[in-house]
């Protein structure tokens, strides 16, 4: 905490970049000065011309090692909400894209890097992690994946950044109440000020619940998991 980050001349990769988050995001990164590549699962997709476009699909995640040796900030922004479906496909879908291709991620973007501590991950697990989001397989997914990142940050070589985002409009949720251009302005303001946690959000309840839960959860992981040196 205290240091001043700045975007100018940074390579920043994010993935989901299709969606309504993921375009803002980056539009506000290319703002402060940054490189945007949208990293996507939509060959489809129309993105700003300005914007580097690689597509990539989950469970080939290391074939982006080669881009990510150019990249300073990965913004881990994918996800996907099967909301009440509770079948085995639906499970599977949900661990492969909300959990599993995240820490495949994660684990290559470090590999892509002698020296990855001026380097950076962003991950928006959401404030599912500690909260209702009216979808169980959701609620599993993003805090499997926050427990991993929390544990993974004991011994991570680069600034791991949790996102966590209250409702926001978007297509997959026409009745979120934030602005995505507003919540990008905050993810940004605050990744600037260097903070590790980065909550934006209408829900007092989140400020009080995630750092409590984060404080406690990283003290008992300390506490009861090895470094990988140990």
């Amino acid at each position: 905490m205290g240091k001043s980050l700045t975007f100018a001349r940074k390579v920043v990769a994010v993935t989901g970049a299709s969606g309504t988050m993921g375009q803002a995001l980056m539009a506000e990164l290319q703002q402060q000065g940054a490189t945007a590549i949208a990293l996507t699962t939509s060959p489809q997709a129309d993105f700003a011309e300005a914007v580097q476009v690689i597509t990539w699909e989950t469970g080939r995640e290391a074939d982006l090692q080669a881009v990510f040796r150019e990249v300073d900030i990965l913004v881990i922004n994918h996800g996907i909400n099967v909301h009440g479906d509770r079948t085995a496909a639906a499970i599977a879908k949900s661990l492969e894209i909300n959990s599993l291709s995240v820490l495949a991620l994660m684990d290559t973007f470090i590999a892509a890097h002698e020296d990855a501590t001026a380097k950076e991950i962003w991950v928006n697990t959401s404030e599912a992690e500690v909260g209702p989001a009216l979808s169980p397989l959701y609620e599993i997914s993003k805090r499997l994946i926050g427990d991993l990142i929390t544990l993974k940050r004991q011994d991570a070589p680069c600034t791991i950044r949790k996102v966590i985002l209250g409702p926001f409009k978007s297509n997959l949720n026409p009745v979120g109440v934030m602005s995505a251009e507003k919540v990008a302005k905050g993810v940004v303001a605050r990744a600037k000020r260097d903070r590790r946690n980065i909550i934006v959000t209408i829900n007092p309840l989140t400020f009080l619940a995630f750092p409590l839960k984060e404080t406690i959860q990283s003290l008992y992981f300390r506490l009861f998991s090895r470094s990988p040196q140990a």
